[in-house]
């Protein structure tokens, strides 16, 4: 019964396996089987697990995500050296996430400043207001002699690879959160405790685990759309998917 495109279908087949494996393994051994039988296959330890599947960037990619959900943020399946790899890579990747972030975060102050002083002075001039946002800006203040002498020699400005590492070892030092809890609402009640480390679990945390739910929605239009209601509207089969889909939510 197993289905390739439902990953629960899989999961079910094998906890039931592994629930029934002694009598599974009793029955293969039975000479009352064997004697009516020439060629019985058996099962060794690859075949009941699916570690083959887990390898590579896809391993460690789930890692990272296990890593940064607050429920299973020890990681106590894996050893020590495993684990010290995988908050490595996730600092790697703040890093990589931060060099994106300046460039994206001025233009979102520049865009805000411009639809304060629309609002403000009403709507004619927005273009004028929107174009010379950058004229208006105050000229950057020059640097004195000794500051070009000295640089940043004598700065107590905190590293970004220091910042991150301390975030990081902030947060393994979290006691994990119950299994029944949510992972997103922890880190939204947190984000601001952890500024670096929150924009990634955005990335990560918001990936479906499963494409389930998807293909559900395309097996219930399926349903829907059939040869005798052919001719429905596309805004109607809209609606009427919607409804089946949320007809339950109290």
């Amino acid at each position: 019964m197993d289905v390739t495109t439902r990953w629960n279908s899989s999961l079910d087949m094998l906890v039931r396996y592994l629930e029934q494996q002694a009598a599974i393994a009793a029955a293969l051994t039975s000479p009352e089987i064997r004697q009516n039988a020439r060629n019985i296959d058996t099962l060794d330890i690859f075949d009941i697990y699916i570690s083959g599947r887990y390898s590579g960037d896809v391993y460690n990619y789930l890692l990272e995500s296990t890593a940064l959900d607050p429920r299973f943020q020890s990681l106590p399946q894996i050893d020590c050296n495993q684990r010290e790899a995988v908050f490595q890579r996730i600092q790697k990747r703040v890093q990589q996430l931060q060099k994106n972030q300046p460039t994206d975060e001025k233009s979102m102050e520049r865009k805000e400043e411009a639809s304060a002083h629309c609002s403000t002075h009403g709507g004619e001039g927005a273009l004028e207001a929107e174009g010379g946002a950058e004229s208006e800006e105050e000229p950057a203040s020059k640097k004195t002699a000794l500051e070009d002498l000295l640089g940043d020699s004598f700065s107590k400005t905190e590293q970004p690879s220091k910042g991150i590492e301390r975030e990081t070892e902030l947060y393994r030092r979290e006691a994990s959160i119950p299994l029944s809890c949510c992972p997103l609402t922890w880190w939204r009640e947190n984000s601001s405790k952890y500024p670096l480390l929150s924009p990634l679990v955005k990335e990560y945390l918001s990936i479906p685990a499963t494409s389930v739910p998807s293909e559900r929605v395309f097996s219930t239009a399926g349903d829907i759309v059939t040869a005798q209601r052919s001719q429905l509207l596309p805004e109607n089969v809209d609606m009427l998917i919607f409804l089946k889909k949320n007809m339950t939510i109290s």
